[in-house]
């Protein structure tokens, strides 16, 4: 006959039933996080990666006015020849950000190049690959070619009142450059969510202190500032919190003080020195003690004030995967 005691659920049994499902405390998270609004102004270069916090609007067209999409020869476009070949006589040249200020005549053309403003008169650009040069004046062009090519619209990229940035939207690289083009150097953008931090525990010690029996360095830190670092966050590290109960109390309401999001690691399951729990019970509220998954069952959220807050298991590996 075998053998039976009396046990309590653990993290070594393949269900809990005290447990919620992953999407369950992803709903849970959701409801009681509330959107940040606050807002900064930053210049451009600062913005990347950055939620956008009001919507832009071009106050200009992009390009600003017609111009020539090719190196080549501004014509007429009703002067193009319907059958055979036709002659043009060269009158000038047209660069970019210098404009041709004369009328081009029928069977006038002027040497343009790419980006120039379409000179008064033309409205077609033939690529220089695709004329034959008689002389330093003369050029001939086939029956090939139709008005119009070749030119790129004033406002064809961007037109003036267009929206060019949603608020809400996450600002990329090429937004960065949108709205240069369009004249606009400063953004405002939503501030950066405020992320505390600390671990706990009595055996842990600094990187940098010879071990003592039963002590171990502390790592998760390490872990945590790199994984916040790829975030677009504020971070502050409060260090490592002895397993005391005021001491837990005391930075769990420092960093209620000072971020939106606060993250400990260790102290959050059953043992006698696991106060993170109780603590926050007294001075916050607990929403959810824990989820489904192996390793990270004993994940605690919760909030303290206007702060929401996570507590991940001691367990390297548990750390990564509840974070």
């Amino acid at each position: 006959m075998t053998a039976s005691i009396k046990t309590t659920p653990s993290c070594a049994d393949p269900w809990d039933a005290n447990s919620i499902s992953v999407a369950q405390a992803l709903e849970q998270i959701e409801a009681n996080i509330s959107i940040l609004s606050e807002s900064e102004a930053l210049p451009i270069r600062e913005c990347l990666g950055r939620i956008c916090s009001e919507t832009v609007i071009s106050p200009i067209n992009v390009p600003g006015h017609a111009n020539s999409a090719m190196d080549g020869f501004a014509i007429a476009g009703g002067s193009l020849p319907a059958n055979g070949i036709a002659e043009y006589t060269e009158i000038g040249t047209a660069y970019a950000g210098k404009t041709f200020d004369d009328k081009c005549m029928q069977n006038e053309c002027v040497r343009i190049m790419t980006g120039a403003v379409i000179p008064e008169g033309t409205d077609t650009v033939i690529m220089q690959e695709q004329v034959e040069q008689l002389d330093n004046q003369t050029i001939r062009i086939d029956n090939n070619h139709r008005a119009g090519e070749n030119v790129r619209a004033a406002g064809e990229d961007i037109k003036l009142g267009e929206i060019v940035l949603q608020s809400g939207a996450k600002v990329n690289s090429a937004d960065l450059g949108i709205l240069a083009s369009i004249g606009i150097g400063t953004l405002r953008v939503i501030r950066k969510p405020v992320v505390a931090f600390f671990s706990t525990g009595d055996e842990l010690v600094p990187i940098d202190r010879p071990l003592k029996k039963g002590e171990i360095h502390d790592s998760n830190r390490y872990t945590l500032h790199g994984m916040l670092s790829q975030l677009e966050v504020d971070i502050v590290d409060m260090g490592v919190i002895r397993d005391e109960p005021e001491a837990i109390r005391s930075a769990l309401l420092e960093a209620s003080q000072k971020a939106d999001l606060i993250i400990t690691t260790g102290g959050v399951s059953v043992g006698e020195a696991d106060y993170i729990k109780p603590v926050l019970e007294q001075i916050g509220k607990t929403e959810f003690w824990k989820i489904a998954i192996k390793p990270g069952r004993p994940l605690t959220f919760g909030s303290i004030g206007n702060s929401v807050f996570m507590g991940l298991p001691g367990n390297p590996v548990a750390v990564m995967v509840t974070f």
